[in-house]
């Protein structure tokens, strides 16, 4: 297990109980990212680093009962909360892996891949040459989470910083959170909400 692994690990067994009521403000850009992937009944997608499965109920919505739902996340703590809420969901059809994105076996060709505010797995080159490897070119990705302020509104980037030590350990690429993703892509788009700190990317695997 990597050291990041490791730290995130760590960072995540202290905030699985409270991590859904402590987010709530990010709820209405994850619905955006969701209802970006496009999602048709019967297809496959996975939520990569699934979190506590915030996102798995609008997934399952999407993809109906003859569709997939597949999530992983390295944090027994964050799982075991979205392990609860999969219980409530009934969807005979999503499955949820412990396991991180260097490690994960899917089981499956995705149709779509949800990154929804997994900072550190986008930095992991050896995470994303898993995830991919097991996908298929034409594969739609959509990410989201939080970038820099743009350079008028630099001051407030040390608020982010501070604020973003509990869910973050690799702060690389925080300027551009999808730079290296964007290279598995033939094909992406950035958009930036006002004012400026969140983004989503929309990408077709290359």
């Amino acid at each position: 297990m990597s050291t990041q692994v490791e730290d995130a690990g760590h960072l995540y067994a202290r905030l699985a109980a409270r991590y859904d009521a402590e987010t709530r403000y990010i709820n209405g850009i994850r619905r955006q990212a969701v209802a970006a992937l496009g999602l048709r009944p019967g297809e496959t997608v996975l939520d990569a680093g699934c979190g506590t499965g915030w996102c798995l109920p609008l997934l399952a919505r999407q993809v109906g009962a003859t569709g997939r739902v597949i999530g992983f996340e390295p944090s027994e703590h964050m799982l075991a909360v979205a392990q609860s809420r999969l219980q409530q969901l009934g969807h005979s059809t999503t499955c949820l892996i412990n396991a991180s994105g260097e490690s994960v076996e899917i089981g499956a060709v995705p149709d779509a891949v949800l990154f929804s505010y997994t900072h550190d797995l986008l930095q992991s080159r050896a995470s994303l040459d898993n995830i991919f490897s097991q996908a298929r070119p034409g594969t739609r990705i959509v990410a989201t989470g939080t970038q820099l302020f743009p350079a008028w509104f630099a001051p407030g980037n040390w608020y982010l910083r501070y604020t973003h030590r509990q869910t973050i350990t690799d702060f690389r690429n925080f300027d551009a959170p999808w730079r290296a993703l964007s290279e598995y892509c033939k094909t992406h788009r950035v958009r930036s909400t006002v004012p400026g700190s969140r983004y989503l990317f929309e990408g077709i695997l290359g």
